[in-house]
């Protein structure tokens, strides 16, 4: 109850932390649910007839097509991580004054003028290699998860195909494989998290700090982080189960409005709970920086 109140006080101080993360969620929000590839395919009809194992040969097959002429693959690597570094660079424009703003509201620290001009001097290009190295691990990650359910879906099929002995098995493998994903999804989602206040914090080893405070807190970080995860889960799947709304214009905007305004509340509650537990944490664990 303090940490909400301490969290409502800090707000209202800072009016701005609530608008940025508004406008930002409004923002992605919308491009969400208004683009092309939405309107055609987000829907659990998606899934009729969808063929998981074939696609995983599709990408497969795609990624050795693609490296059949190596100098042409690694100059269109290398133009695209251009490409996105210079795009992470913008996001560390855009949100490295913000999470100045944050820590320092965490701190208590009496709100100054200049805080965000501030921020952007200070962590632009810390953010921008942390928006860059951050997506290029979920891609990794993601597709890493997405292939060790292999073996579980082929079980799966061999089951309903008729092989009757492949029932224990396939309990035990489809088991493994849940926990295995839930533990690698739910432990990388931590590191990520708390590696973006360590950088905010520490001039230099704040990727290691953050490692060794999550290691050190995890049963205590990993409710609060699964929930944010499931809540927004959540918030996806029902989207999906109603088209978005996108068969009225009323109903698009209704669910728009909506989903902008519980996704708001949701991420500013998780920022500030992120940093504000990092303090705690760096209070509890160094003297000094």
């Amino acid at each position: 109850m303090n940490s909400i109140k301490n969290c409502l006080r800090r707000a209202k101080k800072r009016p701005g932390l609530f608008l940025f993360v508004a406008f930002i969620t409004l923002l992605t929000t919308a491009l969400e649910q208004y683009n092309p590839w939405t309107r055609a395919n987000a829907s659990f009809g998606f899934f009729k007839g969808f063929d998981y194992i074939s696609i995983l040969n599709d990408l497969a097959n795609s990624v050795a097509e693609f490296f059949r002429n190596p100098k042409v693959a690694l100059l269109t690597i290398a133009a695209g991580l251009f490409i996105l570094f210079a795009l992470c660079v913008v996001l560390g424009l855009i949100f490295s004054g913000f999470f100045n703003q944050l820590s320092n509201a965490t701190f208590d620290k009496p709100k100054k003028k200049g805080e965000y001009r501030v921020g952007i001097g200070r962590y632009t290009f810390k953010l921008a290699f942390y928006f860059m190295i951050s997506f290029i691990l979920t891609v990794l990650v993601t597709v890493a998860v997405m292939y060790s359910a292999i073996p579980a879906i082929m079980s799966v099929k061999q089951f309903f195909l008729g092989s009757a002995g492949m029932l224990l098995p396939t309990i035990l493998l489809c088991a493994i494989t849940a926990v295995a994903i839930f533990f690698a999804v739910v432990f990388f989602a931590l590191y990520i998290t708390y590696v973006l206040p360590s950088l905010i914090y520490f001039r230099k080893g704040g990727t290691g700090v953050a490692f060794r405070m999550v290691n050190g807190y995890c049963w205590y970080l990993l409710p609060r982080t699964l929930g944010y995860l499931l809540v927004l889960l959540g918030i996806h799947a029902a989207l999906w189960a109603i088209h978005y709304g996108l068969a009225s214009e009323a109903a698009a905007t209704c669910i728009l409005v909506a989903t902008w305004m519980l996704r708001t509340i949701v991420n500013f509650i998780y920022f500030y709970f992120v940093f504000d537990i990092f303090t705690a944490m760096k209070s509890d664990m160094f003297d000094t920086e």
